[in-house]
Formats: structure tokens, sequence, C-alpha cells
């Protein structure tokens, strides 16, 4: 996502890339829960550490255990 919106200053991302950026951010999020779920297994239970410690954006925090959906295949 940082090399994503490195690339694309975010007032001047065309709509075009809007998707893009959209399926990073769900992914983000679908990875960050997983991370989340395995310390929390290990008894670390307080994530706050990991979002100041990985500077995660907020929006890859509201997105955290969405699951992507699967791209459909195309028809030829």
């Amino acid at each position: 996502m940082r090399e994503f919106d490195a690339a694309h200053v975010r007032e001047e991302t065309p709509a075009s890339a809007q998707p893009a950026r959209s399926k990073l951010v769900t992914e983000a999020g679908h990875a960050l829960w997983m991370f989340v779920v395995q310390r929390e297994a290990t008894g670390l239970r307080d994530s706050r550490h990991i979002m100041r410690t990985y500077n995660v954006p907020g929006e890859v925090q509201r997105c955290m255990g969405l699951v992507p959906t699967p791209s459909k295949p195309t028809s030829t």
C-alpha cells in the first residue's frame, strides 16, 4: 500500500486505480487479522502495540477480518 500510494499521490489518484488500491487495503486488513489472531492464540491479547509499531493505517484496521473475495475467472 505504501508503495502504491507513493506511486500515486492520493489527491491525484486516477479513478481507474481505485479498485487496485481498495483490493490492497482489503488484503492488508485480512493479513492483519490473521496476524492478530495468531498473537492472541499465544496469549498476546493487546493489539494496540502492533498498530503503533507497524504504523497500521486506520483504513486497514477497519478492514481487519474481512475476507477478500476471490477474483472471478475471465471467460474466453
